[in-house]
Order: C-alpha cells, then sequence, then structure tokens
C-alpha cells in the first residue's frame, strides 16, 4: 500500500475527531498519558517543525496514524514522541512510515537522539518497541515505577528507550550493505 506522511495541520478537522473518537476505545487508554487528551489543543494550526512536529500517516486518502513529536532544540534530541494507530488493519504501513519518519529525523534534521516511553501494561506497544531495539537499533535508557496513569486511573511503570544518530545510521549503513545481495528475481536473500 502506497502512504504519505503529511503535517497534521492540514487535516485538522478530521484528524480531531479520530483522536477524539481513539479517546474512547479502551485499547488507547495509555495514549493519553497525561490522563486526557484535547485534539484540538494538540494539533498546532500551522506548521511549526521548530519545537514540535505533528504528522498524520494517509493511506489511500484514510488517515491511518498520528504522530507526535517534541525536540529540545539545543541538543537536537526527540525528548517525547507518541504514536497512534487510527486504523488497526493498517499496522504494517503504520510501521514503514515509522522507519520513514526516523530516516527523516536522523538524516533530514539532524537528530542526535529520539526519546520515548511505553507503559508496561501497555502490553502490545510493549511487545513492539522491545522488538525494535532487540531486532533492528537503539536501547532501554531505564524503567520508572509509576510512571504513568491511564485515562481510568490504572498506574504502570514506564520504560524509557533511546535511538542514538549512531545506532541508527549503523543499521541502516548495514541494511543498505545487505541489500546489495538481494536477489532483484525473487526479493529475497540468495
Amino acid at each position: 500500500m502506497s502512504y504519505s506522511i503529511e503535517p497534521a495541520y492540514i487535516f485538522k478537522v478530521e484528524l480531531s475527531r479520530l483522536i477524539l473518537k481513539a479517546g474512547t476505545d479502551p485499547a488507547n487508554k495509555w495514549f493519553f498519558s497525561d490522563g486526557a487528551f484535547t485534539a484540538e489543543s494538540a494539533l498546532e494550526s500551522s506548521p511549526n517543525t521548530w519545537l514540535h512536529e505533528n504528522f498524520a500517516v494517509i493511506c489511500e486518502k484514510e488517515i491511518i496514524a498520528y504522530f507526535e513529536g517534541i525536540w529540545n532544540r539545543p541538543l537536537d534530541i526527540v525528548t517525547s514522541f507518541r504514536l497512534i494507530l487510527l486504523n488497526k488493519r493498517c499496522s504494517c504501513t503504520a510501521a514503514k512510515a515509522f522507519f520513514q519518519y526516523l530516516e527523516y529525523i536522523f538524516s533530514g534534521r539532524g537528530c542526535n537522539a529520539f526519546n520515548w516511553i511505553v507503559a508496561e501494561k501497555n502490553v502490545h506497544a510493549y511487545r513492539i518497541y522491545e522488538k525494535i531495539v532487540k531486532d533492528y537499533f537503539g536501547h532501554k535508557v531505564g524503567k520508572r515505577h509509576c510512571g504513568q496513569k491511564a485515562y481510568n486511573g490504572e498506574i504502570s511503570d514506564i520504560v524509557l528507550y533511546e535511538i542514538t544518530r549512531d545506532e541508527y545510521l549503523t543499521w541502516k549503513n548495514r541494511i543498505h550493505q545487505n541489500t546489495e545481495i538481494l536477489s532483484p528475481n525473487v526479493g529475497r536473500y540468495v
């Protein structure tokens, strides 16, 4: 499936509706780490990629995911990142878009490190992030006891992850070298 990553403000009305609707889904209770989420205040009405970056992933004219990154510009570090999958049938496409977003921030924007947290009780997301760190790049920085409260009042420990620019570029170079031995006819390693 083809997709694009677009500035969220372009889709502000529809995206606000989808995010607020997602807030009623118990599966997303950990996305709203402050216990509530007001889409109107989070989505910017004009582009601002200096401190905040809000993106929508569009696939076949549908918004399938939302990315929100917060920059510490003096250090060129993304200190916080949130991702919400708005169409679970498109999880593979959203994952591809996430990898494209990492390419954008590390290669295009000069990011030095990318940090994010996940509640351990957010089992599905926790497993995905553990797999990313194990199989691709990044590392676990630490764990905070009782670090997040879901909107239903449930408390969870949180895990902080980080991907450094060097880790990302090392992985990217390794992937590039491995693609040189791919067979163009069958699309798999020979």
